[in-house]
């Protein structure tokens, strides 16, 4: 295998690795009344 083509494979993994950690984080953050302060459930 060509070492251009293992360049531009190891690019497009790390690229679309990025790209599900990116879209992973994307969930809203809760409301405040729903958050938990202290012991407080």
């Amino acid at each position: 295998m060509p070492a251009w083509l293992e360049i531009l494979l190891n690019l497009s993994g790390y690229a679309g690795f990025v790209a599900i950690a990116r879209r992973g984080t994307s969930c809203p953050p809760a409301p405040a009344g729903d958050r938990a302060c202290g012991d407080q459930r």
